[in-house]
């Protein structure tokens, strides 16, 4: 008996690197087949053209990948959470965090924010922007440290303007990190000085219309895909296992936007790169 039909739109979008393409199309390809044995009709391949923030709200929705920020501020109640990935070396399984960057040749003893230039990949991120919010507000800088913002646009642009002088700090997502310390030659000029603290991982969500029945079934085939993924395509995402998750356990990610997202990290408007 097919669980689902008609939802044919599926994306892996926030760790999509080109360096990790063929990876990622294993692990859809994993992903579709155990959604085929448990009677879920999946597209054969993931959707790389259209929009995430459009895919996120579609009703032909089958599954995506989203940040805790937009899921909490924007998708509350429109669509249903599927769980995370665990990723390797992070604990608690299922959960991330944001690695704070700074320059290599920085010799600072102490980390000091006030006057720094920041760089953030979007005010819609929370590694990229509200974890720096919070750290900035945990590490008692006060409103406005920052001399300045720029808007990168991406994590790994974030990373290559600290490495190449055009900003001066930066919140990294762990699993970005991970990825670009793989692949990007500007990771040499860079070293972690902070981290914020440990949240939900980036939740794999399924269309608002989806049945307890279709959301159980469909975390039981993920868990079950992670398992059945070559190891070297493992290896290279990261990836290691699937954590259920639903809504209330974005809870604290709610709770950050409401302590911190109001904060100005600068006086002066975004720079957008």
């Amino acid at each position: 008996m097919t669980v689902r039909t008609g939802h044919n739109v599926a994306q892996l979008p926030m760790y999509d690197w080109p360096e990790f393409t063929q990876a990622t199309d294993c692990l859809w390809t994993s992903i579709r087949d155990n959604f085929s044995k448990a009677g879920i009709d999946a597209p054969a391949s993931l959707n790389r053209t259209s929009p995430p923030a459009e895919t996120w709200q579609s009703p032909n929705l089958l599954i995506s990948q989203t940040c805790g920020l937009p899921l909490v501020a924007d998708l509350s109640e429109k669509v249903k959470v599927l769980g995370s990935f665990a990723y390797q070396g992070i604990e608690p399984a299922g959960s991330y965090h944001s690695v704070i960057i700074t320059q290599e040749n920085n010799n600072e003893s102490s980390i000091r924010l006030e006057g720094r230039r920041a760089v953030i990949n979007g005010d819609d991120s929370y590694s990229g922007c509200l974890a720096l919010k919070c750290f900035v507000a945990d590490n008692g800088s006060g409103e406005s440290p920052f001399a300045s913002v720029l808007v990168s646009g991406g994590h790994r642009d974030s990373l290559c303007a600290v490495a190449s002088g055009s900003a001066d700090i930066a919140a990294i997502d762990c699993v970005s990190w991970y990825l670009a310390n793989q692949c990007e030659s500007a990771v040499r000029n860079l070293k972690v000085i902070g981290h914020s603290q440990s949240r939900p991982g980036l939740p794999l969500i399924t269309c608002g219309d989806a049945s307890a029945q279709d959301v159980s079934v469909m975390r039981d085939a993920l868990a079950k895909a992670v398992d059945d993924v070559d190891e070297k395509s493992r290896t290279m995402l990261g990836i290691r296992d699937f954590v259920p998750l639903d809504d209330k356990d974005y809870a604290p990610i709610a709770k950050d936007l409401e302590r911190c997202g109001s904060i100005s990290l600068s006086a002066s408007p975004f720079i957008t790169d």
